[in-house]
């Protein structure tokens, strides 16, 4: 017998949907709940083909993955929201500590061969040099006072170079000089240019400050 003698439209229900409207939109909502978008779709799609008997299902079966699409939508919108919320909070965070870094000197130890000073110098202390305190700090190269940490003569005036270039400093040496409380980085940077290591040192500071 030709399947097109058992094709009839779907019967409305008392809360004025058809059978195959009702079906799918109830499977749509509960898989959507229940296993998120890709498994709402897949039983949508299986219990559809069942229900083809009913000259709806079609239509019924698009306004079913119109609404899981819809729902998608603002399940990404939402999580973009929370995301960019999570964003603005963090940075509230670090413009805190980084004022509360710039009210309160740094205490602790000074560097071993001097007099480190208490408190950055202002081409030291801007907003962009205070990002890339915060990188060097999280990778280890300097303390919670700005101080080098475990690196050679050579690497800390390296280091100063490439601060200096990358925040554009008045001298290249000066404020360094006050803040390490060391007098020779001009010398221990020409010691540095002709050492192996330098370059690849050098590429990993900019790799740390530019991310």
């Amino acid at each position: 017998m030709d399947q097109q003698e058992f094709t009839r439209a779907s019967p409305e229900r008392p809360e004025g949907f058809s059978i195959a409207r009702r079906v799918l939109a109830d499977v749509a909502a509960f898989y959507i709940d229940n296993g998120g978008p890709a498994l709402a779709r897949q039983h949508v799609e299986s219990v559809a083909h069942e229900l083809i008997i009913y000259s709806d299902c079609t239509e019924a079966y698009r306004e079913a993955l119109a609404y899981i699409r819809e729902r998608e939508l603002a399940d990404e919108r939402k999580a973009e929201e929370h995301s960019l919320q999570q964003q603005r909070e963090l940075i509230m965070v670090l413009m805190g500590d980084t004022q509360a870094q710039r009210a309160k000197p740094p205490t602790g130890r000074r560097p071993r061969d001097g007099t480190g000073p208490k408190r950055l110098p202002p081409e030291l202390s801007t907003d962009k040099a205070m990002r890339i305190w915060t990188k060097l700090q999280a990778a280890g190269y300097i303390d919670g006072n700005y101080q080098p940490v475990g690196l050679s003569r050579t690497e800390i005036a390296v280091m100063a170079d490439v601060l200096s270039i990358e925040l554009k400093t008045e001298s290249r040496w000066k404020a360094f000089v006050t803040l390490w409380g060391r007098e020779d980085l001009r010398i221990d940077y020409n010691r540095a240019i002709n050492q192996d290591k330098t370059h690849a040192f050098r590429d990993k500071l900019k790799a740390i400050i530019t991310i």
